[in-house]
């Protein structure tokens, strides 16, 4: 047995194990940048180089067990979450809003639902479990840093901005899909993704996708939706 067939337990949403790595992602993600908020700017860099790292090592392993070790068609960067690691990435090299936006957005929804929802065959620790949690996890640690650290946040006509262009991307993804031929399935488009996940519950392909964008949509607003509140608690008070 290879490597990447070690421990191969089949994945359930139920786990006790997944459970509680899903606990420890969401601690990771939601304290490290505040333990880190008042450490020297020699430590935010390299709290930063980490995430950098650890998304391109991600993106290479997947590039290898998809792109190399099954078909070249299915290793493509061109998932939704190879998007938001794009976007976190080129954020933290430019600097810009657009880019943090978009991650803000796509990484809260696609991999928030990744790494409540993985789309894998083999539980804990199986390294394609754990690269699946970890890789995801930097998405959202580079967002929740931009956040704590860099004091960015979304403003309401962000909301439509970041599900236009998500739209088009996914609209971009049937043609590719078509073009590149069997197995491509960016996006998820053309099939569901494999394992449980929560499109167990969508109809039959291709109309899940009118499920997953209603959903999408209704994600975006309510991540948007404590900003929201926040807003108006302070409107009022002045």
């Amino acid at each position: 047995m290879g490597y990447f067939a070690l421990y191969m337990t089949n994945f359930s949403l139920l786990d006790p194990s997944h459970i509680i790595f899903t606990i420890f992602c969401i601690a990771i993600i939601i304290f490290l940048p505040k333990i880190f908020l008042d450490k020297s700017t020699r430590s935010k860099k390299a709290l930063v180089l980490v995430i950098i790292s650890l998304l391109l090592i991600n993106q290479g392993m997947d590039l290898y067990r998809e792109g190399y070790m099954d078909e070249w068609k299915l290793g493509l960067p061109l998932h939704l979450c190879d998007f938001s690691t794009a976007s976190i990435i080129l954020y933290f090299f430019t600097q810009r809003k657009e880019f943090f936006l978009f991650a803000f957005f796509a990484g809260f929804s696609g991999a928030g639902m990744a790494i409540l929802t993985p789309d894998v065959l083999y539980s804990f620790p199986h390294i394609d479990y754990v690269r699946h949690m970890i890789g995801h996890s930097m998405i959202l640690l580079g967002v929740t840093y931009a956040m704590v650290i860099d004091h960015l946040r979304p403003q309401f006509k962000d909301v439509h901005r970041v599900l236009a262009v998500m739209t088009l991307f996914m609209l971009s993804m049937y043609p590719i899909n078509y073009l590149l031929g069997a197995p491509a399935n960016y996006w998820f488009v053309i099939e569901k993704p494999p394992g449980l996940n929560i499109t167990d519950y969508m109809r039959d392909a291709p109309y899940h996708m009118v499920d997953i964008f209603i959903i999408a949509v209704i994600v975006c607003y309510l991540i948007y939706t404590p900003y929201l509140i926040k807003d108006k608690l302070q409107m009022n008070k002045s």
